[in-house]
Order: C-alpha cells, then sequence, then structure tokens
C-alpha cells in the first residue's frame, strides 16, 4: 500500500474515491519507486491529488469528471487491458499514460496496437530527464499526446493500418528534426510532417484526435521555433534540410 500523505490518497480500500480537486491516479506496484513517482507528482503539481492504486479492482469506482490522467506502471497486460476499456468506456474519458522503464523495453507489435487504436495517450520512460517526464504528464493532462522520437521511429518501420499510420513522422523526418530542429518537440514534428503534406489543421486535428485550437497553438510554436511566418515557409525549411541531409523531399 502507498503510504499516504497531504495530497496522496491510496485507494486500496475498495471504496469509492470522492475528492473534489481534479487528480491523476497512478496504477502500480507499491514499491518504493512507485511512492517516489507520487511524491514527485505531488510536488510539481500541487493543486491536483494525486491518487494510487495497486491494482484494478476499484478502477471503476474511480468519477472520470474529476481524474485527468492516469499513469499506468508495471501493470500486467491482461490488467493494462482491463483498465483502458474501463477507462474508454467513461465520460469524459481521462487521458492514459503508460509508465515504461525505456523506450527499448516495449515488445513492438503490442505497443503498436496501443497506439493505432488511440488506447493510450502517450508513453513515458522512466529513463528521460525529470523535468521532461513532468512536462511529457503535464501535456498528457492538457489533452495532448506524448510518444517519444524513438518510439515513433520504431513503430514508423511497422506497416500500421487506418490514420494511425498516416499521423505518424517518417523515419527521415526525426532524423532532419534530431539534425536541424532539435527544439521541436515530438508532437510538433507529427505536425509538421503533416503540415508539408498539405494536410489542413481541421484534418490534422480529427488524424491525431486533438482540437483544432490546439493544432493551432502547436503550429504557431512550430513557426515560431522554425523562424517562419507560414506553413509555406516551413515547408520551405523543412524541405531545405532534407536535402543538406542527402535525402530527397517526399512527394506524398
Amino acid at each position: 500500500m502507498f503510504m499516504a500523505s497531504s495530497g496522496i490518497e491510496s485507494s486500496n480500500n475498495n471504496r469509492a474515491i470522492l475528492t473534489s480537486r481534479n487528480k491523476i491516479l497512478v496504477i502500480a506496484d507499491g514499491d518504493v519507486f512507485s511512492e517516489c513517482l507520487a511524491d514527485a507528482l505531488l510536488k510539481k503539481f500541487p493543486e491536483y491529488d494525486i491518487v494510487t492504486m495497486t491494482g484494478i479492482d476499484t478502477l471503476h469506482q474511480t468519477s472520470s469528471w474529476d481524474t485527468k490522467l492516469v499513469l499506468l506502471y508495471h501493470v500486467s497486460t491482461a490488467d493494462l487491458d482491463t483498465a483502458v476499456k474501463i477507462l474508454r468506456a467513461t465520460a469524459p474519458a481521462p487521458s492514459v499514460g503508460l509508465v515504461v522503464e525505456a523506450v527499448s523495453t516495449l515488445e513492438s507489435a503490442y505497443v503498436s496496437q496501443l497506439v493505432e487504436t488511440r488506447a493510450i495517450d502517450g508513453v513515458l520512460p522512466l529513463n528521460l530527464r525529470l523535468d521532461v517526464f513532468m512536462a511529457a504528464v503535464d501535456l498528457l493532462m492538457k489533452g495532448g499526446e506524448h510518444f517519444p522520437a524513438a518510439l515513433l521511429s520504431r513503430l514508423a518501420e511497422r506497416p500500421l493500418h487506418g490514420s494511425t499510420a498516416q499521423a505518424l513522422p517518417s523515419e527521415n523526418a526525426f532524423r532532419v528534426r534530431n539534425s536541424h530542429f532539435p527544439d521541436l518537440t515530438t508532437r510538433e514534428v507529427q505536425i509538421l510532417n503533416l503540415i508539408c503534406k498539405g494536410t489542413q489543421n481541421k484534418i490534422i486535428a480529427d488524424k491525431l484526435r486533438l482540437s483544432e485550437n490546439t493544432v493551432k497553438v502547436h503550429v504557431r510554436n512550430i513557426y515560431k521555433k522554425m523562424n517562419v511566418r507560414n506553413r509555406t515557409e516551413a515547408a520551405s525549411r523543412f524541405f531545405d534540410s532534407e536535402t543538406a541531409s542527402g535525402s530527397p523531399p517526399s512527394k506524398n
């Protein structure tokens, strides 16, 4: 059982979670590291209650109205599938993040299925710097997604089906980003890749399951980081970077 402190609750007594403040729910083994994770979240997000569970037995009792994010760590495949089904059946559904030791530990076929079916909203490796990890948590709570570039690069090599495959940036896009635009986030790379294909904001929002306003914010950030004023200049800079890297521009 997790230790309880100010702003941190344990839900292992088979009771409903009824606090009125917004919550971050952590489902994980009750080990020392999980306690440290809950404590770090509390310090970073003091306006939230950090609720911890060592299993999914009482997950259906959790109110989705004030649960903004559910983080799953060291959860079995069966429990993960069950948890996702429960969470996706609620309205409004909270964001779901999978906490992993490292991207290299993930089984590609299983993770690609989770991404393709939109079962999860992000993957958060523990080998990220703490500030980057917390920034990813904040992004998920705001309705965004976080999939590390290394993970998307692996998944891009697999033949995915449907809109998710179209939304994943190419391996070349990651290489150009890392070489020429290191300040761009994974989400911004996804959006830039679609911008360069002439995709409009409304279609980008639909492909990535974001609101159109969120896409507009990302587009503005891309322009600022790339020092451009519009889509044409952004695409031109991107393709110029591809050419400089020795790869021909995509014609798709």
